[in-house]
């Protein structure tokens, strides 16, 4: 008998003994490279080009992205659940990378001078399509791949590598735009996907979605909604973290750089740096819940996360004290993962297969209505103030999380076993 490898004498890294999850993250991980910095880089070329209505524009633009994840993430979870997976991902990258070769040319020609936003925002929708119907096929992908056993320690290993590149590429987007104009900076992300694509097209596994095809996709959607629906668990996990992605995110997330840049004073380096304690609190929470899987399961987990989240907001809202800012900004990374890793593994431990991409295509969902809710709440703070929007949003979500939480005694207590056992799909020559 063979010995066990580094990784498979160690529960919370025992998903990397397989190759083909190691693929998945590592395009994770590059996918996650090009995503900041192309968001940040958008909203400097708004602040050089539309100064007088930076706020608005910002808004805009989240708010094309959120109507994106909106529309199409129940439609992606249902091709996550209808076709085979890997090929999906692979068509979807693909196509990302077109779209944001045409965001580029946009930015470095301005083709349409003042009014080349409008396609901005058009182009911008189309690339957060293909985020909307990646994530959740990568998602219910995972336990095909590691079986359900180790399915939190995979889920907490790949918000690891969502958020290991956050730390460095958000301070390497604040001195790259410090430098060079936006449209150079965003086109070269498109190199990342030299890396993205061949982790994709090197995947292996097996898993094509048990959906009903005898119903068309839009059936598909409506039958994952009323599982949703019926379901206490999903339905409180998901209402909870709608309360923190639409009420707390945008303020401090989508216009969080023109806080920094504009209310603190900071220069777009600064705010690199100050932006960067997020990503460190992301990946302190990333690697503690990797050691502790245990408590990614349970439902108290997610409730205590998700005040805290508020809390940070309220803090960070309130301060014009740099220090405090990021030790706020600190704390928001570590209370955001804890909330989106305790959320997924939670919601993958209780679903169906059939039903698996469907459910997990909540969450882009969700991050959709986060961004569009940049919209109306850049609407307030060009007229109120974002002094008075982002704290007054902070303590709406502390109000709104309390009394989500008190009316789900079975969120508090959830702590599932699998309910559908899986394992990963053997492949000759070698799937591990």
């Amino acid at each position: 008998m063979a010995e066990p490898g580094f990784f498979e004498k160690r529960q919370s890294l025992a998903p990397l003994a397989l190759r083909d999850f190691r693929l998945l993250i590592m395009g994770t991980l590059f996918v996650q490279l090009a995503l900041p910095l192309q968001f940040i880089t958008q909203i400097f070329w708004v602040q050089h080009h539309y100064e007088e209505r930076e706020v608005l524009y910002v808004g805009l633009i989240a708010g094309s992205r959120g109507m994106a994840m909106l529309l199409f993430g129940l439609i992606g979870g249902a091709i996550a659940d209808r076709y085979e997976r890997r090929r999906v991902l692979f068509i979807n990258q693909c196509l990302a990378l077109t779209l944001n070769a045409a965001i580029a040319g946009l930015m470095l020609t301005r083709p349409m001078g003042e009014a080349t936003i409008i396609p901005m925002l058009a182009v911008t929708f189309l690339v957060s399509c293909t985020f909307a119907i990646d994530l959740p096929t990568r998602q219910a992908s995972m336990p095909s791949i590691v079986g359900m056993e180790r399915l939190s320690s995979a889920i907490s290993l790949n918000m690891t590598a969502m958020q290991l590149a956050i730390p460095f590429t958000l301070p390497l987007v604040g001195f790259l735009n410090s430098v060079f104009d936006p449209g150079p900076v965003y086109a070269g992300t498109l190199a990342v996907w030299a890396l993205i694509l061949p982790a994709v097209a090197s995947l292996r596994f097996t898993s094509r979605g048990q959906a009903n095809r005898a119903e068309n996709v839009f059936q598909n959607v409506a039958g994952g909604i009323r599982y949703i629906r019926h379901d206490a668990i999903i339905f409180a996990v998901i209402t909870v973290v709608l309360t923190m992605q639409v009420l707390a995110m945008p303020g401090v997330a989508q216009l969080g750089p023109v806080w920094m840049t504009s209310v603190l004073g900071l220069s777009e380096f600064q705010f690199g740096l100050i932006a960067m304690t997020w990503g460190f609190g992301a990946i302190t929470a990333s690697v503690f819940l990797t050691r502790r899987n245990d408590l990614t399961r349970r439902g108290i987990t997610l409730c205590i996360a998700v005040m805290a989240f508020a809390g940070f907001v309220v803090i960070f809202g309130h301060s014009r004290f740099v220090p405090l800012t990021a030790v706020a900004n600190f704390g928001l990374g570590v209370t955001m993962i804890a909330t989106m890793v305790s959320a997924s593994s939670i919601s993958q431990h209780v679903t169906s297969e059939e039903m698996r991409g469907r459910v997990m295509g909540l969450f882009p969902l969700t991050m959709g209505l986060s961004m569009m809710a940049a919209a109306p709440i850049g609407f307030l703070g060009q007229a109120l103030s974002l002094e008075f929007v982002v704290p007054a949003m902070g303590w709406l979500t502390l109000a709104v999380a309390a009394l989500v939480i008190l009316r789900a005694p079975r969120l508090r207590a959830a702590n599932p076993e699998p309910l559908k056992a899986a394992a990963p799909v053997p492949v000759p020559g070698g799937g591990e």
